[in-house]
């Protein structure tokens, strides 16, 4: 497998000015580097989220593309039975239908509650006579209490009775139970407890997965070093079974919450970011949709220090951490070695007059809808810890605390971009199985496209050069790639080649080798 080679800074800087509308020169990157190992793509999809195929270009940067917000779709004022909404939920797509689980806080304490949707933007609470608030079970609470943090997941691996399992933290003074804990159900809303999984509280929501790639569960979740501007980080777990406890470094004392003598920190401010930031949840999410990528959309987390001459606007109050907090994207091969090739929000904060301002978290979870995927977030109106930035502000925002939608298309978190004048790339050289290739691209009106397939020198190979493509023109998930008329590919396959992709005005997101 290829490693992930950063972004030298040269091209970090090509890839910003590219989206803030700034031109770019043309960058010219060394020959092809011959001998290399091909790479096995197979029929799996391949994204550009990295430079891992882009061996050599001209005029193309590697560009962040930001996700269309959509508004609320879920509001704690739309129940009686709701006071307010908590940060942390994952969204899920089970058997044709949407299911959400939130915590909020609500009249039986803070509790674990369920909304599910077909369209994935209207949500509804169904009633599931689990949990008696008020002397009634007609509400949509899965757990009364102690479960603000809880998530989801959809276990592929283990067998249907635990096919969903939940994690929650437990405050407990009793340190013998304290810690995260863990329960599995086979319909997703009838839990079982199995008991204490991990001792120490990580503070904010536990996101685990299934990863094929390694054949274990991998969980991510809060690590803490004290006394530091950057004190919260994110950390990484591997396990075989998450029903029983996870491994950590039982040398260390227990405490809450873990340290990065614990566990193994994947994710951390440096010294790129605000000196007072770092970064409060992962939104980590295994994105099996395509071969190797490792999303994460963590919430880099700015604080309003008391230092003099910094927000000396704001009235900064002993014990309260008051701060900004906003949506980034990291990208990972493996899970474990991340970067930030662009560091701008995933999506932009809220005017000071709308709901989400100041402080966004993703939540856990992503589900596809059509064209697009739908990711979703939680806003409170205020800065952390509940403050108003100014006094002017200092009154209600239209909903409070929600969760909103945004929207992004499939696979097109990130893209090789070409100039408007021309540019081109090479892949590394690879090896696939399949018939036909298709391309997630889009090169608008003004723009082309041309694939050329070439042998492992950089040589057209007779039948499939420049001249022989047809040319690409609009704006397409999978569309299929054709030399003179013909799409098949079969004589290739099994061979090492390189794509040579030329275009103008275009955007790549992804390629797949298919079998048809």
């Amino acid at each position: 497998m290829a490693s992930l080679r950063p972004l030298a800074r040269r091209e970090f800087l090509a890839g910003s000015l590219a989206l803030s509308g700034t031109p770019v020169l043309a960058s010219h990157h060394q020959d092809l580097a011959v001998g290399k190992l091909p790479l096995e793509v197979t029929n799996r999809k391949q994204l550009f989220i990295d430079r891992r195929f882009i061996d050599v270009s001209d005029a193309v940067t590697l560009s962040l593309n930001q996700a269309q917000k959509m508004g609320i779709v879920l509001n704690s004022a739309d129940t009686s039975l709701e006071a307010g909404l908590g940060g942390f939920f994952r969204v899920i797509e089970d058997a044709g239908k949407f299911k959400m689980y939130y915590g909020a806080f609500t009249q039986a304490g803070h509790s674990l509650c369920y909304a599910e949707s077909t369209d994935g933007l209207k949500w509804n609470r169904p009633s599931l006579g689990i949990v008696q608030v008020n002397g009634s079970k007609n509400n949509n609470l899965i757990v009364a209490d102690n479960a603000i943090d809880a998530t989801i997941m959809v276990d592929p691996h283990d067998v249907p009775q635990r096919r969903y399992k939940l994690f929650r933290s437990s405050l407990s003074s009793d340190p013998k139970h304290a810690g995260i804990h863990a329960s599995y159900s086979a319909d997703g809303i009838h839990f079982t407890e199995v008991g204490r999984v991990f001792p120490m509280w990580p503070e904010t929501s536990i996101v685990a997965d299934w990863d094929t790639r390694i054949g274990k569960y991998v969980v991510f979740l809060r690590g803490f070093v004290r006394n530091n501007e950057n004190q919260r980080r994110i950390a990484r777990i591997e396990t075989d079974d998450l029903l029983k406890p996870w491994p950590y470094n039982h040398n260390v004392p227990v405490i809450s919450p873990p340290s990065p003598e614990h566990i193994a920190v994947v994710l951390s401010a440096d010294q790129a970011d605000d000196p007072y930031c770092d970064f409060y949840t992962s939104g980590a999410h295994v994105y099996t949709a395509a071969q190797d990528v490792y999303l994460m959309f963590p919430t880099p987390f700015r604080h309003f220090s008391p230092s003099p001459g910094r927000q000396p606007w704001f009235r900064f109050e002993p014990g309260n951490d008051y701060g900004l907090i906003e949506v980034q994207m990291a990208v990972s091969r493996d899970g474990i070695n991340w970067s930030r090739p662009d560091r701008r929000p995933y999506f932009p904060m809220g005017f000071p007059d709308e709901w989400d301002r100041w402080l966004n978290i993703m939540g856990c979870g992503m589900v596809r809808k059509g064209n697009y995927i739908y990711q979703y977030f939680w806003s409170p109106g205020r800065v952390h810890d509940g403050g108003i930035l100014r006094k002017e502000y200092d009154h209600s925002v239209p909903n409070g605390s929600a969760y909103g939608a945004v929207r992004q298309r499939v696979d097109g978190f990130m893209s090789a971009d070409f100039a408007y004048t021309g540019g081109s790339l090479t892949t590394p050289p690879m090896v696939f199985t399949g018939t036909q290739l298709q391309l997630n691209i889009d090169t608008g009106g003004m723009g082309t496209a041309f694939v050329e397939i070439q042998d492992s020198t950089g040589r057209a190979i007779p039948g499939f050069a420049h001249a022989d493509c047809e040319e690409i023109g609009g704006n397409y998930l999978d569309t299929v790639v054709r030399w003179k008329g013909s799409a098949d590919l079969r004589p290739l396959a099994g061979k090492t080649i390189r794509l040579h992709v030329s275009g103008r005005g275009t955007r790549l997101y992804a390629f797949q080798f298919v079998s048809i």
